[in-house]
């Protein structure tokens, strides 16, 4: 307390800045689109307070129960797939011995493309005409199994999904093999010297003491899936109609195409809300698991 009231201004200085950053930034601005989400707002006219009105209209959407579903199931193919794929690649890079640095390089490749680079390139491959999915299909006389990718409303969200999916799967790998290294080795060791294998070691040993850093990895994963938004929006402009839109894409029409920025706000908050309810869901289990 001494210590605190001795350098109380230097604290001060330091903290000061930052506090009011903070607040003007993150919690004004959550505060003015809550405030927002309770009106109908055109950004030209003055708000009119409608309450929650913006909020029952959204959950009786049928546009707005298509985008929720399209976010949920991505978030669940997202963490199934990233996690996986991420410690299943990171564990077998930490384990080789040759070429660590080229392959940890190589599967973060993809990572510092633009995700408008990404998402060109996955829309020229799922071209009906001239991509080479479709190609290869033909010559191998699979005809059946071809498909307008980016306008069948059966599997456009699943081709807009793998891009978001595929993208980012270098970047977890890299973090939880972050993870690994700190792992002391004369445990690894004494596994196998134990007789453990190395998918007894893997099971056992690296994946109980990563479960901090995957449950950064899913944080970082619903954070980012809740505000995607490039792939889905290059690639399909969200359609056809909203079947493979996200909540970002959606909140970004409602507010720049219909000039909505009620429902734009309201949208907002329900990702926000979503956040904090799933990366609180994933915490409160990984604690569970740690005890």
């Amino acid at each position: 307390m001494h210590i605190l009231r001795k350098y109380k201004w230097a604290i001060l200085v330091f903290i000061g800045p930052v506090f009011v950053l903070y607040t003007y930034f993150i919690i004004a601005s959550v505060g003015a689109t809550f405030y927002y989400s309770l009106t109908r707002w055109d950004a030209i006219s003055k708000p009119l307070f409608v309450g929650f009105a913006n909020y029952a209209e959204a959950f009786q959407s049928e546009d707005f129960a298509i985008v929720m579903r399209n976010t949920l199931l991505g978030l669940i193919f997202s963490l199934l797939f990233q996690v996986s794929l991420g410690l299943i690649f990171a564990y077998l890079i930490f384990r080789t011995s040759r070429g660590f640095r080229l392959y940890r390089a190589l599967v973060f490749m993809p990572v510092v493309l633009s995700q408008a680079a990404v998402a060109m390139m996955f829309t020229i491959f799922f071209n009906a005409d001239i991509g080479p999915i479709n190609n290869v299909l033909r010559i191998l006389g699979l005809y059946v199994l071809t498909r307008n990718w980016l306008s069948d409303k059966n599997v456009v969200f699943y081709t807009v999904l793998t891009p978001m999916i595929y993208q980012y799967i270098g970047l977890y790998v890299v973090i939880l093999l972050a993870g690994m290294q700190s792992i002391p080795e004369d445990i690894i060791e004494s596994a196998h010297i134990d007789g453990a294998s190395s998918f007894r070691v893997f099971f056992n040993i690296v994946i109980p003491m990563q479960l901090d850093i995957i449950l950064i990895c899913i944080i970082m994963i619903t954070t980012g899936l809740l505000k995607a938004f490039e792939h889905s929006y290059i690639m399909t402009w969200g359609g056809p109609g909203v079947r493979s839109a996200f909540l970002g894409v959606y909140m970004y029409f409602k507010a720049f195409m219909h000039a909505n920025f009620g429902r734009a706000s309201t949208i907002a908050i329900v990702i926000l809300i979503a956040a904090l309810v799933i990366s609180t869901f994933f915490r409160w289990i990984v604690r569970k698991l740690n005890y």
